[in-house]
């Protein structure tokens, strides 16, 4: 018997071994820590009732080290060589996999977005493939001599653990909207009301949810008035507070918000309803007010805005940006406005987008033409927002 030969096939296959544990522990931890943190996060707090919190480093760390110790029972009971070793990857996988695909939904439930019954058919279905290549001759062999790392065995473990983590990839929570919500509700509970307003700002994807909290985090700085609609703004005034039978918040404690604008209600309502009644009681914020009016610019009822905002603001140059870009808009499309609102610049900006929108006859041609320089204006919202 060659002893050295023995030797090298033996240091081999611990390189492989290596090589595989380092690209899954990898992985594993980067996609836990970076990307499904925030999922984790909300599905924990969810599932134990608010009773426990979830650290992402420790989580992500703790995770990586449990499922590298599946692999390790798994290699035990079925010892592929270096042909086959990644093969014993797949549990603990499928596994990460089940556990980033939870989806939290408004309603305060978890489900799973990889269906269980497809993890049990892919289970039976790797049993089955390890049960076939078992028969093969060598399959439990050791590999052969030289540095496995550079041979096609070490390559074709590394494109089956590739695959591996793709199928991850598209199995788990995808939905950007979602983790842009989550991520800014994380913000909100450690009081970064500035994170919480930075979250997805570069995107164009957004829900009535993501608007519910970006409202908040903007008014929590007194910028409702001046930056809410430089966002995509989704849904209704209906929308803009959460409430039991709407849009509510996945983690954050809804009572904080109700707390922020004065006071809870004291039965479900719509929340128009909620913010005229909170007005009227004198029980309101300075931020009830910009609520409302904001409200009325979602719903693009500019008319009621106008003959609102008059209670609550003195009608100049100091205004809320938003406030202003609404009066200019009103002052133009009403022949007998009931506010009049000039101002030089603002009046020819408008002027000028209503000569570059008359070279086009199409809408969406006009977008397309208005989107690079007023992108992020009430006026562009009123006419082209969803």
């Amino acid at each position: 018997m060659n002893y050295n030969d023995y030797s090298d096939k033996k240091g081999s296959t611990l390189v492989l071994r290596t090589v595989c544990a380092i690209l899954f522990c990898g992985f594993t931890f980067v996609y836990l820590y970076f990307y499904q943190a925030d999922m984790l996060a909300v599905a924990q707090h969810i599932l134990s009732g608010g009773a426990t919190t979830y650290n992402g480093l420790i989580g992500a760390v703790i995770i990586t080290a449990v499922l590298q110790l599946l692999q390790f029972g798994v290699s035990s009971i079925w010892p592929f060589g270096g042909s086959f070793h990644a093969l014993t990857y797949f549990p603990s996988a499928l596994l990460l996999a089940l556990l980033s695909s939870m989806e939290p939904a408004d309603d305060g439930t978890v489900g799973l977005g990889l269906a269980w019954w497809v993890a049990v058919l892919l289970m039976a279905l790797w049993a089955a493939a390890c049960i076939m290549l078992r028969r093969l001759p060598g399959a439990f062999a050791s590999g052969s001599s030289g540095l496995l790392v550079t041979s096609a065995v070490a390559w074709r473990n590394i494109f089956a653990l590739a695959a591996m983590f793709l199928f991850v990839g598209f199995a788990g929570n995808n939905d950007a909207v979602m983790h842009y919500r989550m991520r800014a509700e994380t913000c909100l509970i450690r009081g970064d009301y500035a994170g919480a307003a930075a979250v997805g700002q570069k995107s164009q994807e957004a829900d009535a949810g993501l608007t519910m909290l970006r409202a908040y985090a903007l008014a929590r700085q007194g910028q409702l008035g001046e930056r809410l609609f430089k966002y995509p703004v989704k849904g209704t005034s209906a929308d803009l507070v959460p409430m039991e039978q709407g849009v509510t918040c996945l983690i954050y404690c809804t009572d904080s918000v109700y707390r922020f604008l004065g006071a809870k209600p004291a039965r479900p309502m719509a929340a128009g309803m909620y913010l005229h009644a909170l007005l009227r009681s004198g029980m309101a914020s300075d931020t009830a007010k910009d609520y409302l009016l904001c409200g009325y610019l979602i719903d693009r009822n500019i008319d009621a805005f106008a003959a609102a905002l008059p209670n609550y603001y003195e009608i100049n140059d100091q205004l809320p940006l938003h406030y202003r870009e609404a009066l200019i808009l009103y002052t133009h499309l009403r022949a007998n406005p009931t506010v009049v609102y000039r101002n030089d610049v603002m009046d020819t900006d408008y002027e000028d987008l209503q000569r570059l929108e008359r070279q086009h006859s199409s809408r969406e041609a006009r977008m397309n033409a208005v989107r690079p320089q007023y992108a992020g204006t009430y006026w562009w919202y009123y006419e082209y927002g969803v």
